[in-house]
């Protein structure tokens, strides 16, 4: 009987330790598996990968039909569970090929504080090969989403960062948890935990700049394109929106003078899709 308890005991151990995310841990499907990946049917591709000739990665097809496997939505609750901000954790970076349909793509997570998604969506555009992904998912940079019938509305980010029990890759325009309905293929690899974020992280084609960054008076914003308009909304590190309006010139600057000292997330948003960059007001 106590041999027994004794291999119960080292199983659910074992079992507790697999399961937890760890700092800089990377999926690269190099097992010929799905590495416990699932969804909108992932399958192991054994070659053509971003390292070119026999390098795995995984693909994901969504239907678009609105029945099951209709979304762009792929997860993982064993190894991308746990606690996040224990293992500092704060971006998660990987390879990603969409051959139908341009995707938005954003991470999503359910936990101890219900669904969450990042504020930051990165446009990945059908055709164009294999594009280096990385999307921060420290606090400031994701934000409560409705659930569904079986994950409950985001009441608290921090709660479900630190006690992960879904993580999440989706594609949605705007932050969601289950992801858009939407035919596409959409193509993965070397899925990585980051525990720093560089300069150039969040770049995306059609990337917008601010300057100076940080700044005490003014914050300039330059656009790829003077031909677009686009949505422009700064958000404080609570979520509360501090400002919304278009812009459609290439260079504009704004008033930040009176703004409260602190961390703010500026965000536009085109038919291209929404591209969000931090700004430090001193």
């Amino acid at each position: 009987m106590k041999i027994k308890l004794l291999i119960l005991i080292l199983l659910f151990v074992s079992t507790n330790a697999i399961s937890q995310v760890t700092a800089n841990q990377v999926d690269d499907f190099e097992d010929g598996t799905t590495q416990d990946w699932s969804g909108a049917g992932p399958v192991n591709i054994t070659t053509d990968g971003p390292a070119g000739v026999n390098d795995n990665y995984l693909q994901i097809t969504a239907t678009g039909a609105g029945t099951a496997g209709s979304r762009v939505a792929v997860h993982n609750s064993i190894q991308w569970g746990g606690s996040y901000p224990s293992q500092g954790v704060i971006g998660i970076r990987f390879d990603a090929r969409v051959l139908t349909n341009d995707l938005v793509l954003r991470i999503a997570m359910n936990g101890a504080g219900g669904a969450i998604c990042s504020t930051t969506g990165i446009t990945v555009t059908a055709g164009s090969g294999w594009t280096s992904v990385t999307i921060p998912i420290d606090a400031s940079s994701m934000q409560t989403v409705p659930g569904n019938g079986n994950v409950p509305d985001g009441t608290d980010v921090g709660l479900t960062l630190s006690n992960c029990t879904q993580f999440r890759i989706i594609s949605s325009p705007s932050p969601s948890f289950q992801g858009e309905v939407i035919a596409a293929v959409l193509e993965l690899d070397n899925i990585t935990a980051l525990t720093s974020l560089g300069i150039n992280d969040v770049l995306q084609p059609n990337d917008f700049k601010i300057s100076p960054n940080p700044s005490k008076s003014k914050l300039n914003l330059l656009l790829p394109s003077s031909t677009i308009t686009v949505k422009l909304e700064v958000f404080d590190v609570l979520g509360k929106k501090v400002m919304s309006k278009e812009v459609s010139k290439l260079s504009s600057s704004i008033d930040v003078s009176k703004w409260n000292n602190g961390v703010y997330l500026v965000r536009i948003t085109s038919e291209n899709g929404a591209q969000t960059k931090r700004f430090i007001k001193q």
